[in-house]
């Protein structure tokens, strides 16, 4: 009898132990999944950068917005930077980053704000974030399905001189507009219009609107 409910025992134990690496293998399994859900796997970085000027670009960009950006960083690498070709470049490839919505991580990387005036900055990014990109799914798992549009291409206007009101003061401006084309035409801005100045050692977006009235994505 004795002998029978030691080997009754001993499978008791045997059970007991088996339960209890199953249920801390389930634990650990559900920890560890966990902790890799916490750990965004879409991480962007600088990729290329105009030290002298503070504009970068970042790996997740589209081709398009790649090229575009290293015309600019060619254009003020020149020994004599050409303002106009400057300007021109400068307000394309804002307009390029700002209405690449399919690249975003999500709707706070507002990328485009780099190339704002600086005291019109924040006001500029709260805009965006709040009237513009806050539809944005978060894509830091890259498992977003949300269709979103990219630009194909950006065909700049003539350029015109003109003046823009800072504060109490109207100082010298660049008016430009663009066309705009998307790899899918999802209703969004295809006509716009930037205004310059300049800021220090360079120059910088003081106003973006868009042309054409029933295109209205930004402004809603």
């Amino acid at each position: 009898m004795l002998k029978s409910m030691k080997k009754s025992d001993i499978f008791k134990m045997f059970l007991a132990l088996i339960s209890l690496f199953l249920i801390f293998g389930i634990v650990f399994y559900f920890y560890g999944t966990l902790q890799r859900k916490e750990e965004p796997v879409n991480v962007s970085k600088v990729e290329n950068n105009i030290p002298d000027y503070e504009y970068y670009i970042n790996d997740n960009a589209s081709t398009y917005y790649k090229d575009e950006f290293a015309k600019l960083k060619e254009i003020l690498d020149g020994d004599e930077v050409d303002d106009n070709a400057y300007i021109t470049q400068l307000a394309k490839v804002f307009v390029i980053d700002l209405l690449s919505l399919n690249n975003k991580i999500n709707k706070y990387e507002v990328t485009s704000s780099q190339y704002f005036n600086t005291t019109k900055k924040d006001m500029f990014i709260n805009k965006v974030v709040d009237n513009f990109y806050d539809y944005i799914e978060d894509n830091a798992y890259d498992d977003r399905k949300q269709l979103l549009p990219e630009v194909s291409e950006v065909v700049m206007n003539e350029l015109k001189t003109t003046t823009y009101k800072m504060g109490e003061e109207s100082v010298p401006a660049y008016e430009i507009s663009a066309d705009v084309n998307y790899v899918s035409d999802l209703g969004y801005d295809k006509k716009v219009d930037v205004i310059l100045t300049r800021e220090d050692n360079k120059y910088s977006i003081v106003a973006y609107n868009p042309i054409n009235e029933e295109m209205t994505n930004t402004k809603r």
